[in-house]
């Protein structure tokens, strides 16, 4: 049964972006499809909904969700304890740094990358989505754990000056692992073409997980500390999330966080209370 519900853990991940990239993208797909972008339009577009989504979801949770104590109370799954750190203050020149490594990323990932017309059909979107998101997670795993052996350790230092974790440490990266990470997230893009609708798509939401696996709480995607163990140990949950740690057995155990937002954690929570209650009450008949 525990098998069971791990597993059925990491599927709701997993669920969760392909559910939620579909309906974006339906979304897009509304706003864009009596037009006929040109090249440099969607650059542009991949571009500034990329950048701007990163911003604009950085600072809810940091100003907005953090500031509220009883959110932060019901949202963090956090067990070990770190000293708080200062995070790096966002400067002009490095905004204007990060925001030309993303300008030049979206375009030779769309010049390189064949583009196809998907429309808006919510099974096959759903399935490129769910195809995406597990490549995606499996190429992150095997680049992450690499990342960790001691000859290649300095390209992701410094990602990891930080041991507590703030949203916007997810884009604090050395520019050759930011390459990396770029390379490793749009491989399924390469291979299987590109819709502008799914990749607009694609960008916001992979923003939405990723900073809030950098955030120390579990708001909506991840269900754990999944990611702040990582950070705190320097060792195991190397993937986007669990599943490829429990297949090839690097998985630093998480704290699942309960609640309506993760109904995974909440049923076996709910099945180990009430087999305590079984045994309990079994051992007070004998």
């Amino acid at each position: 049964m525990q098998k069971f519900l791990n597993f059925c853990f990491e599927i709701e991940f997993y669920l969760k972006i392909a559910i939620s990239c579909t309906i974006v993208q339906q979304v897009f797909y509304w706003l864009l499809h009596d037009i006929e972008p040109n090249f440099i339009t969607e650059v542009l577009l991949y571009w500034l909904v990329g950048s701007i989504s990163f911003y604009c979801i950085g600072i809810f949770i940091e100003k907005g969700i953090k500031s509220n104590d009883v959110l932060m109370d019901k949202l963090t799954a956090r067990v070990k304890k770190v000293k708080k750190q200062q995070f790096p203050s966002f400067t002009l020149k490095g905004i204007i740094t990060g925001e030309i490594k993303a300008f030049i990323a979206a375009l030779i990932i769309l010049y390189l990358a064949p583009e196809v017309h998907r429309g808006n059909s919510l099974i096959l979107n759903l399935g490129w989505f769910l195809m995406r998101i597990v490549a995606a997670d499996f190429c992150f795993y095997v680049s992450h754990w690499l990342w960790h052996r001691k000859s290649l350790q300095k390209i992701h230092l410094k990602h990891h000056e930080f041991r507590d974790s703030s949203s916007f440490v997810a884009g604090h990266k050395s520019i050759l692992e930011y390459i990396i990470v770029t390379i490793t997230d749009v491989l399924p893009i390469f291979i299987f073409g590109y819709d502008i609708t799914q990749l607009c798509a694609w960008t916001v939401i992979g923003n939405a997980y990723n900073l809030e696996g950098h955030s120390s709480l579990s708001i909506f995607f991840i269900p754990s500390d999944f990611h702040d163990v990582h950070h705190t140990d320097f060792k195991g949950n190397y993937g986007i999330h669990g599943f490829w740690d429990r297949v090839f057995n690097t998985l630093n155990s998480p704290t699942k966080k309960q609640g309506i937002m993760f109904p995974v954690s909440w049923l076996e929570n709910r099945i180990i209370k009430s087999s305590i209650s079984l045994e309990r009450a079994t051992d007070s008949r004998e």
